[in-house]
């Protein structure tokens, strides 16, 4: 399951004409599942022969970083009980036969891939420091005829623009746009306000 954080206000037409603003060749291009997932040295062997069925054809991401355009209140930060600094924001683009195979999110773009003492974090690092990280889905639009969001025994597969959830750390999810529809959303990362 996805916890649902509540539906949200954002400044949804600034956060819209801003993205449109931008040219899709000029967004950033990931294929996940070979950029992040194939070689994740976190990944069993097994689970990594798994992502050579992955490829630019069907794997194929295209996102932009907004942290620094502050799309954010601060009644966000206190509702999610997140810290403001530090935090990360992407919106992600996602083409029509496009997925993302399941994986567990080991936060590099937020954490970065090595520690401040140039060693690579280990699986410990990593599950101790998602216990202290909150992600927030948010869908940048209403959910359209094959977009999913899924995790073992179940998908989800309807909500509205507004509608937040979290990912939580140490699931296993993925996603899909098996539908006929561009499929667009944003992901929120910081530190629990604890």
């Amino acid at each position: 399951m996805f916890p649902y954080l509540g539906k949200f206000n954002l400044d949804w037409n600034r956060i819209e004409k801003y993205y449109n603003s931008i040219p899709y060749d000029d967004w950033d291009t990931t294929v996940s599942a070979v950029d992040n997932h194939a070689t994740n040295p976190f990944r069993p062997v097994e689970e990594q022969k798994n992502y050579l069925w992955y490829n630019k054809h069907n794997c194929l991401v295209k996102n932009i970083r907004v942290t620094d355009q502050d799309f954010f209140p601060d009644s966000w930060f206190y509702t999610l009980q997140a810290k403001k600094e530090d935090y990360s924001a992407k919106i992600f683009w996602t083409k029509p036969g496009n997925f993302e195979p399941p994986h567990k999110d080991f936060f590099p773009s937020f954490l970065g891939e090595y520690r401040e003492d140039g060693t690579k974090w280990t699986q410990q690092d990593i599950d101790n420091n998602g216990k202290k990280i909150i992600r927030a889905w948010i869908p940048l639009m209403d959910s359209k005829l094959g977009h999913l969001l899924y995790t073992h025994e179940y998908a989800l597969s309807s909500w509205k623009k507004g509608d937040v959830f979290e990912l939580a750390s140490g699931q296993t999810h993925g996603f899909a746009n098996g539908g006929r529809e561009d499929r667009l959303l944003m992901v929120f990362t910081a530190w629990r306000d604890l």
